[in-house]
């Protein structure tokens, strides 16, 4: 048995999704029911959910001093495979 579901969501966010279901050959709700399934397959979100931190810019010095001790490192080790 069908049943409707409502609910609210950002009127621009609406509007790209149901551009990109028309690219994809699909409706809105089609894609609804997509990730529905794939929700009750997983037992929850199918994808991760995750806080993200915010990245730290590293600077030419510290990228440039990694470099170096990688390349360091990659030298040794390839001198112990020599010998």
């Amino acid at each position: 048995m069908d049943t409707n579901m409502t609910f609210r969501m950002d009127s621009e966010v609406k509007a790209q999704m149901s551009a990109i279901c028309a690219q994809l050959g699909m409706t809105t709700s089609t894609a609804f029911n997509i990730f529905a399934n794939a929700f009750v397959r997983a037992k929850g979100m199918p994808f991760p959910v995750t806080v993200q931190e915010q990245s730290t810019l590293l600077t030419r010095e510290k990228m440039l001093s990694d470099t170096e001790q990688f390349l360091t490192e990659f030298a040794d080790d390839y001198k112990r495979m020599a010998e």
